[in-house]
């Protein structure tokens, strides 16, 4: 019996933490806590949401945060960008890279027929599919890096001033009155 309601209760705190680690809100709350320049942040997570786009599911985030690590931007803001892609927008993601990569390159888009009678054709195939996909993702990941950059630096900033003044008021001795209505 005692089991039984040990694991309810387990079984309901793993499902609100699963819930909200899917969240778009956390991701930004994580983004919100971090100590990093609103600039090397905003980097980052461009960095993270190009590489995101890139069809090379599995090893995103490895090369999120090592390309971050070189270019010296926040690492974590990468890793939380190339969540981008997740398990529900993974397959449309893909598709949608492989069908502009298909119009960028002058294609007619249809997956090819598979041949699995020698190792050559089946790495023929691939070809037809990943550089179509390839092509697609570092496009549509250089506009969405650009917007996100842009979003989140100015989120950021507009976040930094309100923390400074907030900081400046409680310097000066004045009275701070946050929206819960408690002073300070």
């Amino acid at each position: 019996m005692i089991f039984l309601f040990l694991f309810n209760k387990l079984k309901t705190v793993m499902k609100k933490r699963i819930k909200r680690l899917f969240s778009f809100r956390y991701y930004l709350e994580k983004l919100m806590e971090m100590r990093d320049r609103p600039d090397e942040t905003a980097k980052g997570l461009a960095l993270g949401v190009f590489i995101g786009f890139l069809p090379i599911n599995g090893f995103q985030v490895l090369v999120a945060v090592s390309l971050a690590a070189i270019a010296r931007v926040s690492k974590v803001a990468a890793a939380i960008g190339t969540h981008v892609t997740n398990p529900w927008t993974t397959i449309p993601i893909l598709i949608l890279d492989y069908y502009v990569g298909c119009l960028l390159l002058n294609r007619h888009a249809c997956i090819p027929h598979l041949d699995f009678s020698s190792l050559s054709s089946i790495l023929q195939s691939g070809k037809e599919i990943l550089v179509p996909m390839f092509v697609g993702g570092v496009f549509l990941g250089a506009i969405f890096s650009v917007l996100s950059y842009f979003g989140i630096k100015k989120l950021l900033t507009k976040e930094v001033k309100a923390i400074k003044s907030f900081v400046g008021k409680i310097r000066e001795g004045r009275e701070v009155v946050k929206n819960d209505g408690r002073t300070y």
